[in-house]
């Protein structure tokens, strides 16, 4: 082992100690919520992951998703196909259970928070038939109302934990570059449902506020977690699965507890704008332009021409588009059935200083039965924008339909 690498290690191995050492002590600015499984939620003890282990046992073939924004997806680490958190815990899995076949799929999206996650969990994440999913999005709703993500949780859980054969869910609140985060709003809602938590976030800034931690070892400019944090975030899951294993299995619930706060976000549909307008029902003044990013569709439906315009029927009550954000982006704004769309989508703004998936939802209330969206290129953008460029990827469609769908 060279030199370099074994420093690396002591340097791990110190983190990781300073980072448990605190779990007595208050954790300032955040909500504090124990690394355990049975937390106390409405009235009872939350659920552990002994169902999924019992899998494990048998040597069964096991699949585990990760569903989130930038932290889930590793965005500003070298490979994070290998070094992201979600890599090193399933690797972790497949060296302690080598009888079984462990697939592991990561559903991280940067730059998205649980709005999107739960219009495409039915696609990203409940279509591969899971056996355990872990649910990071408490960093990902800057500017979020906490209504909102309240809602967008529940549904997500909801969907979760309604299959036929559901799998055990675990809630992680990763860490956050400033001490203030929103972890109430998440873990309200878990334990409606039982579901056990990791608060990492505020066990991390307990330990940069004690000084047993530094800032610059956890986070990178402009990155959620530099490649140390997300080793660290890995061995403090995988301590939490090694707890996990000896426990009996909480009993499968068959039935969900009522609703906390709506249950309207219980499903979601993706249509590429591309497919919608192809042929002759596209105007003239829209191209396609075909795009390498697993974020997006393989063909984008593109303009830049001011007072270009789209018109389309849907059917939901939750409504919303994704775009790709860019330096020489766009505005546009949106009608639906004739009248300025509510906010988000009533106008948007594409230009970002990044390329990346922007995306607009409208959380709700928009009523049962068909509706048209309309959606027209502005000849206004932002100041810092070189141009008019609108580059749609896909149409958010979503609301109450049957659970079991």
């Amino acid at each position: 082992m060279t030199l370099e690498k074994t420093l690396e290690k002591s340097l791990r191995r110190a983190l990781f100690a300073a980072f448990f050492a605190l779990s007595s002590l208050p954790v300032p600015h955040a909500q504090q919520i124990r690394i355990t499984s049975d937390t106390p939620g409405a009235g009872q003890a939350r659920r552990n992951t002994g169902v999924f282990f019992d899998k494990l046992r048998t040597g069964r073939a096991i699949t585990i998703a990760y569903i989130g924004g930038s932290n889930t997806a590793g965005l500003g680490v070298n490979h994070p196909e290998k070094n992201a958190y979600p890599a090193l815990v399933t690797e972790w899995l497949r060296k302690n259970f080598p009888k079984s076949e462990i697939l592991g799929i990561n559903a991280g999206v940067a730059h998205t928070g649980s709005l999107y996650a739960t219009l495409r969990a039915r696609r990203d994440v409940i279509a591969d038939k899971p056996d355990l999913v872990f649910v990071d999005l408490a960093t990902s709703d800057a500017g979020e109302d906490e209504a909102t993500i309240k809602k967008a949780v529940e549904g997500l859980l909801r969907q979760l934990l309604i299959v036929p054969q559901p799998p055990e869910v675990v809630m992680l609140y990763t860490a956050s570059p400033k001490p203030e985060t929103r972890i109430e709003p998440y873990d309200m809602i878990a334990a409606h449902y039982q579901v056990p938590a990791l608060n990492l976030h505020g066990k991390t800034w307990a330990a940069i506020e004690s000084g047993k931690l530094k800032a610059g070892e956890m986070w990178k400019t402009g990155a959620p977690f530099a490649e140390a944090g997300h080793k660290l975030h890995a061995e403090v899951i995988t301590t939490f699965l090694s707890e996990q294993q000896g426990m009996k299995p909480t009993p499968i619930t068959r039935t969900l507890p009522s609703p906390l706060i709506s249950d309207e976000l219980n499903y979601g549909e993706f249509r590429t704008f591309a497919e919608v307008l192809s042929g002759k029902s596209r105007d003239a003044n829209w191209k396609t332009d075909p795009i390498k990013d697993p974020a997006f569709p393989a063909e984008l439906l593109v303009s830049n021409k001011p007072g270009a315009q789209i018109e389309l029927y849907f059917e939901g009550t939750v409504v919303g588009l994704s775009f790709r954000t860019g330096t020489d982006a766009g505005m546009i704004e949106c009608l639906i059935d004739g009248k300025p769309a509510p906010a988000p989508l009533a106008k948007v703004d594409c230009y970002d200083s990044t390329q990346h998936v922007g995306t607009r939802i409208i959380a709700g209330g928009l009523g049962l039965g068909e509706h048209k969206l309309t959606i027209r290129l502005l000849p206004e953008k932002n100041a810092k924008s070189s141009g008019n460029n609108v580059r749609l990827g896909y149409l958010l469609i979503g609301g109450t339909r049957p659970e079991r769908l």
